[in-house]
C-alpha cells in the first residue's frame, strides 16, 4: 500500500504523523548521544488503522524511528537502552496492542517495551519507574480532552528531561466548551487548572475567539504544571475545510527543544499545504465528474500561502524583536528563543529578520560583513545614534 493509499481521507492523521515521526527522528538522535531514551504514548491504540503490521499508528511509527536511532549510533560505537512504554485502555485494541509489539522487545539489545491495559493516568507511578533517568518524549493522543488530567500526569511533566507532545482536540472542545452544563464544565477542570477555568480566560481574546481563548488557557496550564520554558502549539486543519480539527501542543525546558519542533513544524506545514491541496482536488473531481484542470496551480498556491504566512510572522516578529531590544542588548540566542516562542518561525528566519535590520541600521552589525549571519553568542542590540 502507498503513503497515499495509506492515508486518503486521512490527511490530518497524515500531518500528526509526520510530525510525531520527525519529531522523534531529530529528538532521537540528539539525545542518545548523552542519554538514554524513554517514548511514553499515552493512547496508544490502535484506531483505524490500514496496514497488518500497524506501521500506520503511532506506537509503531515510533518502535521504527528509535530502533533505526539505535542501530546508527550502535554502528559509532555507542550502546543507550530505549524503552517504550504503551498505554491502552480498550480490552480489544490492547490485545492488539501488545501483540504487534511483542516482537520487538528485546532487553538483551537494550530496547525495551512494556504495556499497560488500563486508564493511562492509572500507570503512572509505573511508567516513573520504567523511565528511570532517561530522556522521555511524552505522546498523548486521545480521543477526547479527558483521561489525561494534568495534576495526575504531573510526576510524568515535572522532571528535568522530559518533553511532551499532546494532541488538543480542538474541534470537539471548541464546540464542547460553549455547552453550560456543569457537567461539561467540570470536564475540562483537569485541563485547565481546576473550577472556574473560564475565569482564567484571556478577556480580550475569549470576546473574539472563545475557542482560541481556551486553548491558550491549555498551554499555559500544561506549562505551569510542568515547569516547561516553551509550550507551542502547531495548527492541523481538516482536509478539504479551512478550519482547524486539532492541534498538536508541544513543551519542552530546552531551547534546542524548540528550534527543532519549529523546523518539524515547516516542514510539516508544507507537506499539509500539499496533502489538503490534493484532496480538495479529489473532492473538487468527485462533485463534478470530471478531472481538475487546475490541480497544479491550486497545489502552487497552497504553498505561497504557507511563504505568505511565514512573511507575515517575520514582519510581526520585527516588531516584536525591536520592541524587546529597547530593554538592552541580548544574545542572538536569546532573540531567536524569545521569537520562536510567540511565532511560527525558525531559526534561520530570525537570522534573516537580523541581517534586514542591520543593513537598514535599525541594530548594530555585531557578526561582521559579507554573506555572515549572526550566531548565538554575537549581541543583537539597537543602532546606536551618532
Amino acid at each position: 500500500m502507498t503513503n497515499a493509499e495509506l492515508y486518503f481521507g486521512r490527511e490530518q492523521t497524515k500531518a500528526k504523523h509526520f510530525i510525531l515521526k520527525r519529531y522523534l527522528q531529530a529528538l532521537a538522535f540528539k539525545v542518545l548521544h548523552f542519554s538514554d531514551v524513554t517514548y511514553v504514548d499515552g493512547f496508544s491504540g490502535p484506531w483505524e488503522t490500514r496496514q497488518d503490521d500497524f506501521a500506520d499508528s503511532s506506537f509503531m511509527i515510533a518502535i521504527d524511528v528509535l530502533k533505526d536511532a539505535q542501530k546508527r549510533l550502535a554502528a559509532m560505537g555507542k550502546r543507550r537502552r530505549i524503552g517504550c512504554f504503551l498505554c491502552e485502555r480498550n480490552p480489544e485494541a490492547y490485545e492488539k496492542l501488545a501483540a504487534a509489539v511483542a516482537p520487538h522487545h528485546r532487553p538483551e539489545q537494550g530496547f525495551e517495551i512494556d504495556t499497560h491495559g488500563g486508564a493511562f493516568t492509572d500507570a503512572i507511578p509505573r511508567i516513573s519507574a520504567f523511565i528511570q533517568n532517561s530522556f522521555a518524549l511524552i505522546f498523548i493522543d486521545p480521543t477526547g480532552w479527558t483521561g489525561y488530567n494534568f495534576d495526575l500526569i504531573k510526576p510524568l511533566l515535572a522532571p528535568r528531561k522530559t518533553e511532551v507532545l499532546i494532541n488538543y482536540m480542538y474541534d470537539f472542545i471548541n464546540r464542547a466548551v460553549s455547552m453550560p452544563d456543569a457537567t461539561t464544565v467540570r470536564s475540562f477542570d483537569g485541563i485547565l487548572g481546576g473550577p472556574g477555568w473560564k475565569d482564567r480566560l484571556d478577556p480580550e481574546l475569549a470576546a473574539s475567539d472563545r475557542g482560541m481563548a481556551v486553548e491558550k488557557l491549555f498551554r499555559q496550564t500544561l506549562a505551569n504544571t510542568g515547569q516547561f520554558k516553551f509550550v507551542v502549539s502547531t495548527k492541523v486543519y481538516r482536509p478539504t475545510i479551512d478550519r482547524p480539527n486539532f492541534f498538536l501542543t508541544y513543551g519542552t525546558k530546552y531551547d534546542a527543544g524548540l528550534s527543532t519542533f519549529r523546523e518539524t513544524e515547516y516542514r510539516a506545514l508544507r507537506q499539509q499545504a500539499a496533502d489538503r491541496s490534493a484532496a480538495k482536488m479529489r473532492k473538487r473531481e468527485e462533485e463534478s465528474g470530471s478531472v481538475d484542470m487546475f490541480a497544479v496551480l491550486d497545489s502552487a498556491v497552497e504553498s505561497e500561502r504557507i511563504d505568505d504566512f511565514v512573511g507575515k510572522q517575520m514582519a510581526l516578529a520585527t516588531g516584536f524583536l525591536l520592541e524587546m531590544l529597547k530593554g538592552g542588548p541580548k544574545t542572538f540566542a536569546d532573540a531567536w528563543a524569545a521569537l520562536l516562542e510567540h511565532f511560527v518561525l525558525r531559526v534561520t528566519n530570525v537570522k534573516d529578520i537580523c541581517v534586514a535590520l542591520a543593513h537598514e541600521k535599525a541594530i548594530e552589525n555585531t557578526w561582521g560583513g559579507g554573506n555572515r549571519k549572526p550566531k548565538d553568542e554575537d549581541l543583537i542590540g539597537l543602532r546606536l545614534l551618532k
